[in-house]
């Protein structure tokens, strides 16, 4: 630090603190001491606290909280009964997080330390946590306003989150299984950014609450380690993947058979399933619960999760966690032809780079629902509209299976501590993906309806069954 870091820090210190009286969500108001330099509680904070206490847990389950600042999140998390650690870069604030707690009769003690990811200190819990909690820096600051130059580093909008994905990494037991990490991030692009550096590492994102502050969205971010008590099963070659998901014994929710080569797999309406050269083929199986959705909508959703995989190869934002990231990905020729198709137009040809399958088998009180998608990385011989992903990157098939894994469980798997996708966030991305679809090939076609289907000046086109066609 230097000597004129020193002289701003010692300036800001020695100035007087304030008393805020903040109320968490479902629980009474509380008086906290505020240190100089030390972040208050404000919408943010408020957001962060409210997606905590509607995480879909009981009492009992632990958290991390990681730039505590005041302590307001974690001492709300303290008197729901959950077993709290803290960290924050800056001395001052680990002293207020620990006062305010004492005067509530909170005695955390060394769970409470400086330091957090990135850090040298030993800012880490002894034992892993269900959730890890953080409150993004994302501020601008106002013209005039200082901050000393600890709190000043807290601020810096760069690499934050991919520090503690390197410190998971590193350090597994950090999160336990099950456990999610919940960051709260603004809708600037480094905000955008934090979703597809995850995906990319292999997990699980989704949006699980936000707000409206000024001209930006403020959003909760769940991300967690893709269907953990599943199987990812790769074989050379099969006669269907997802006949195979089907036949397993004792296949959990996101059990993934992939190959490279189906010997006799099948499109809708039983149509003839024509394999990719190093491409993609493979079948989830999915919860019970999936099938609430209706069929276009989960269609729709597993659609998402491939322009997801695709976005996260070509540095783009999530059209899962944005619509605007769908429609970016227009300007790229990709586009969604509905129910169950995603094709690429590029300026010397245009063709149909993946296929979706969605299946179900019921035997008694037994469901079971299958997911099989087919991505291609290169065109196919047999089929001259026919196109692959290395026109828009140039990964390999290894590269692609943890994250189109991700993807899916980011999309469709259900969660014992989140809400499932947001179904007009879906609805949304996919009508921008398919706006030149619709004005180009289906002159009639305008729109999607709440479940999925597809408006037309006839009525609605809806998929039953074999891809029969009813109206409404």
């Amino acid at each position: 630090m230097s000597q004129l870091s020193i002289e701003r820090e010692i300036e800001l210190t020695g100035q007087t603190g304030a008393i805020v009286k903040w109320q968490a969500y479902g629980l009474n108001e509380i008086e906290l001491d505020i240190p100089p330099t030390v972040y208050p509680p404000r919408e943010d904070t408020r957001l962060l606290d409210q997606t905590l206490a509607e995480l879909k847990v009981t009492t009992g389950k632990s958290l991390l909280e990681i730039g505590c600042g005041c302590g307001a999140v974690s001492i709300a998390a303290s008197l729901r009964g959950w077993k709290v650690s803290a960290c924050d870069v800056n001395p001052l604030a680990i002293a207020a997080t620990r006062g305010n707690a004492a005067k509530l009769g909170i005695e955390w003690g060394p769970e409470v330390r400086e330091g957090g990811p990135g850090d040298i200190g030993n800012w880490e819990p002894q034992q892993g946590v269900d959730v890890i909690a953080w409150n993004l820096p994302y501020l601008e600051l106002d013209s005039g306003q200082r901050l000393g130059p600890m709190e000043d580093s807290s601020l810096i909008s760069h690499g934050e989150s991919k520090q503690l994905l390197d410190a998971i990494s590193a350090n597994p037991t950090l999160l336990n299984p099950g456990g999610i990490v919940l960051m709260l991030h603004s809708s600037n692009q480094i905000g955008h950014e934090l979703s597809r550096i995850w995906r990319r590492a292999g997990w699980a994102t989704r949006n699980v609450s936000n707000t409206i502050l000024g001209d930006e969205r403020l959003t909760v971010v769940a991300c967690w380690r893709p269907f953990e008590n599943a199987k990812m099963i790769r074989l050379e070659s099969c006669s269907s993947t997802n006949d195979k998901v089907l036949n397993l014994d004792n296949a959990t929710q996101g059990t993934l058979v992939s190959t490279e080569k189906q010997v006799s797999g099948r499109g809708y309406a039983g149509r003839e399933w024509y394999n990719s050269p190093g491409g993609f083929m493979g079948s989830w199986l999915l919860s019970k619960k999936s099938i609430d959705r209706g069929p276009e909508n989960l269609q729709l959703a597993s659609t998402v999760a491939v322009l997801d995989t695709i976005s996260s190869f070509m540095n783009h934002g999530l059209p899962s966690h944005s619509w605007i990231h769908g429609s970016s990905l227009e300007n790229y020729g990709v586009r969604v032809k509905w129910p169950n198709d995603v094709w690429l137009r590029t300026s010397t040809k245009i063709g149909k780079l993946c296929g979706i399958l969605v299946e179900g088998r019921t035997q008694g009180d037994d469901v079971q629902i299958i997911l099989g998608i087919g991505l291609n990385k290169t065109a196919i011989p047999e089929l001259a509209e026919s196109i692959g992903w290395d026109e828009l990157f140039s990964e390999s098939t290894e590269d692609l299976i943890p994250v189109i894994h991700a993807s899916v469980a980011s999309l469709l798997e259900v969660h014992a501590m989140i809400d499932d996708y947001d179904a007009v966030c879906v609805m949304s991305s996919i009508f921008t993906s398919m706006r030149m679809t619709l004005s180009e090939g289906v002159p009639v076609s305008y729109g999607l309806d709440d479940s999925g289907g597809l408006q037309t000046h006839g009525g609605v086109v809806r998929t039953t069954g074999e891809i029969q066609w009813t109206w409404n």
